[in-house]
C-alpha cells in the first residue's frame, strides 16, 4: 500500500510538472507552429485526455525541421508516419506493395521498373507521380544502396526505372528502409535544394511542433489508404525511463514506443489502466569492442569477457524473462542466422580465468585484479540510458561479472549525444554496449554498417580482412543456398573470433493505456504500432 501511495504522489507531481510544460511549450512554439500549420490557434498541450487524441513517447532526438527523408537522426517513427517508400517491408520480411502497386527486375537483376499508383497525393495536395519519385532520387546519395544506382527513368507518367551497377539481392530491401530512399513532395525543398518541410503521402502529416520537446501529427486529409480513427497524435520525447513509466500511469501519456525501466514490470502489471503488448523482435544488445585496445586484440581476453558473463541470469533478473539470452549478434528471429553459425559461448567462469591465465596475466599484488607485467587489465565501458532504460542496470551486473574473473570495467555513463559521438566520432571507449538494427536492416545492412570497411574509411565495429571480403560477396549471391552458406561464414567468423560480446535479445514490448483498443504490433520496430488500427474505449 505505501509504495502504490508513493507512485500516487509522483505522478500527481509529474502530471502537473507536464501540465506546466505544455502551457510553456504552447508559447515558445506560436512562431514554429505558423509555419508549420496553416491552423495559427493550434497548441501543442497534452491530449491524452481528449478522445479523439492520443499521446505516445519517445526518447530519440524530435526535430521536425531536420527531418529530410534522406539524412537526418529524427525518430524514425516521424519518416514511417509521413514518408512512404516504392516497396514496404512485411511482416516477416515480406516485400510488399507501397507507392509501387508492382515491379519487375530485368534478366540481369541490375534493372528495376515500377509501376506507380495513380490515386495518391501529398499531404500539400500535389499528385503523386513518376516525377516525384525522379525529384526525390535527385535528392538520394546513389552509393548507400549495396550497389550503386547509376540512373533514374521517367519511362511514362507512372513508371519509373531504375538502373544499379551490378546484381545485388538487397536493393528492394533497402528500398523499403525509412531513410534514406522515401519519397518526399518537391515542396519538401527549396529551390537550392534544401530540406524546409515534410511532406509525404503517409497517413500523417505534422501540425505543429516544439523543437526537441513534442510533435503533434493529424491525418493526411488526402491519404488513400485505411484512414486512422484517431485525429491527432501528440509524440513526446521523454528521456527518462522512470518518468515514462509515470506518465503512463498518471494518464499523460497513452503508449510508449520508448524502452521502459525493466524495474517497473511488476508495476505495469500490477495496473489495472495499462497494457502490454509481448512479442519477439529482431533487436540484440551487444558490446562492441575498441580494435585499437592493445589487451582487447588478444582472441582469449574477448573470449574471456564472453565466458564471464551469466546471460541467463541476465534475462531473468535484469529483463524478468522478457528476453532470449544471446548466442550470436544476431537472434535466430534474423534471416541467415541458426544455432550452427551462432553458437555462443555458455557462462563458464574458470575457463575464463584459465584463458587469461594463457595470455600471462596473474593477480601478482593480491588486488583482485589480474595485471600483465605490473598493468591492470582494467577496460572502460561506456553507456547511455536515456534509449535504453535497461543499460545502466546491465552494465553494472557486467563490472560485477568481470570483477569475478579479474578484470575491472570502470563504468561512464553518457548522454546520448556523447554517447553516439563515442562510438561514430572519437572512438572514446574500450568497451561500448550497443543495439544491432532491427528488421529490414538485418542482417546485411547492420553487418555491413558495424564491420565493413571501405577504402579510405575505418570500421565502426570491428575489422577483419576475411570479414571484409565475405561482406562483400554476401550481397551478391544471388541463389539462397550460395547466400545462406556465405552467412554462415560470416556469422562463424564473428562467433569463433569473439569479436563482439552478445548479451540477450530483449523482446519488443509496447506499454499502453487501456483505453486504447486495437493496439497491434507493426510489421517493422520503425513504425511500431499500425495507428489506423486504434481505437479509443469510449
Amino acid at each position: 500500500m505505501k509504495k502504490k501511495y508513493i507512485w500516487a504522489i509522483i505522478a500527481s507531481a509529474l502530471s502537473l510538472v507536464l501540465l506546466m510544460s505544455g502551457c510553456i511549450s504552447n508559447q515558445a512554439s506560436n512562431n514554429t507552429q505558423n509555419e508549420i500549420s496553416d491552423s495559427s490557434d493550434t497548441t501543442a498541450t497534452a491530449v491524452s485526455n481528449q478522445s479523439d487524441s492520443i499521446t505516445i513517447m519517445v526518447s530519440g532526438k524530435l526535430n521536425p525541421e531536420d527531418a529530410s527523408p534522406i539524412e537526418s537522426s529524427t525518430e524514425m517513427c516521424l519518416y514511417e508516419m509521413v514518408y512512404e517508400p516504392l516497396v514496404k517491408y512485411g511482416k516477416g520480411g515480406v516485400i510488399e506493395p507501397g507507392l509501387a502497386e508492382r515491379w519487375e527486375i530485368s534478366d540481369n537483376g541490375t534493372q528495376y521498373t515500377f509501376y506507380l499508383r495513380k490515386d495518391i497525393k501529398f499531404s500539400d495536395g500535389t499528385s503523386f507521380n513518376a516525377d516525384s519519385v525522379v525529384s526525390s532520387a535527385k535528392h538520394w546519395d546513389p552509393t548507400r544502396f549495396s550497389t550503386p544506382l547509376t540512373n533514374v527513368e521517367k519511362l511514362d507518367d507512372y513508371t519509373v526505372m531504375l538502373t544499379f551497377k551490378e546484381n545485388c539481392y538487397p536493393v528492394l530491401i533497402e528500398l523499403t528502409y525509412p531513410r534514406p530512399f522515401r519519397i518526399a513532395s518537391e515542396n519538401s525543398f527549396d529551390e537550392n535544394g534544401n530540406f524546409v518541410k515534410m511532406i509525404g503521402t503517409g497517413e500523417w502529416m505534422v501540425e505543429s511542433y516544439v523543437p526537441e520537446e513534442e510533435v503533434v501529427m493529424v491525418p493526411n486529409p488526402y491519404y488513400y489508404g485505411t484512414k486512422p480513427n484517431i485525429n491527432k497524435i501528440t509524440i513526446r520525447k521523454v528521456t527518462d525511463g522512470e518518468s515514462r513509466i509515470m506518465a503512463l500511469q498518471s494518464g499523460e501519456a497513452d503508449l510508449s514506443l520508448a524502452d521502459l525501466p525493466s524495474e517497473s514490470k511488476s508495476i505495469i502489471e500490477s495496473s489495472k489502466n495499462l497494457a502490454v503488448t509481448n512479442t519477439e523482435g529482431t533487436l540484440g544488445f551487444f558490446l562492441m569492442l575498441n580494435q585499437e585496445n592493445t589487451a582487447l586484440q588478444d582472441e582469449n581476453i574477448r573470449l574471456a569477457l564472453n565466458y564471464a558473463i551469466d546471460k541467463d541470469s541476465i534475462v531473468e533478473n535484469i529483463f524478468g524473462g522478457d528476453a532470449v539470452a544471446a548466442k550470436g549478434i544476431l537472434p535466430d528471429t534474423v534471416p541467415y542466422v541458426n544455432d550452427e553459425n551462432s553458437k555462443g559461448y555458455s557462462y563458464n567462469p574458470e575457463k575464463a580465468k584459465e584463458l587469461l591465465v594463457e595470455s600471462g596475466y596473474t593477480d601478482s599484488d593480491g588486488d583482485g585484479i589480474v595485471d600483465k607485467n605490473g598493468v591492470p587489465l582494467s577496460l572502460k565501458l561506456v553507456f547511455q540510458s536515456e534509449e535504453y532504460a535497461s543499460w545502466k542496470s546491465m552494465c553494472e551486473y557486467l563490472q560485477a561479472s568481470a570483477k569475478e574473473v579479474g578484470i575491472d570495467i570502470q563504468l561512464e555513463q553518457l548522454d546520448t549525444s556523447a554517447y553516439y559521438d563515442a562510438i561514430w566520432k572519437n572512438r572514446d571507449f574500450d568497451m561500448i554496449i550497443y543495439r544491432t538494427y532491427e528488421d529490414s536492416w538485418n542482417p546485411h545492412g547492420f553487418l555491413r554498417s558495424m564491420f565493413y570497411q571501405s577504402e579510405g574509411s575505418t570500421s565502426v565495429c570491428w575489422y577483419d580482412p576475411q570479414l571484409n571480403t565475405d561482406l562483400d560477396e554476401v550481397i551478391k549471391a544471388q541463389d539462397e543456398a550460395t547466400r545462406q552458406a556465405k552467412y554462415d561464414q560470416i556469422f562463424k567468423l564473428i562467433n569463433d573470433k569473439a569479436l563482439v560480446v552478445p548479451l540477450c535479445y530483449p523482446n519488443k514490448q509496447y506499454v499502453y493505456n487501456t483505453r486504447l483498443q486495437n493496439v497491434t504490433v507493426a510489421p517493422t520496430s520503425y513504425e511500431g504500432i499500425e495507428w489506423q488500427l486504434i481505437t479509443i474505449a469510449k
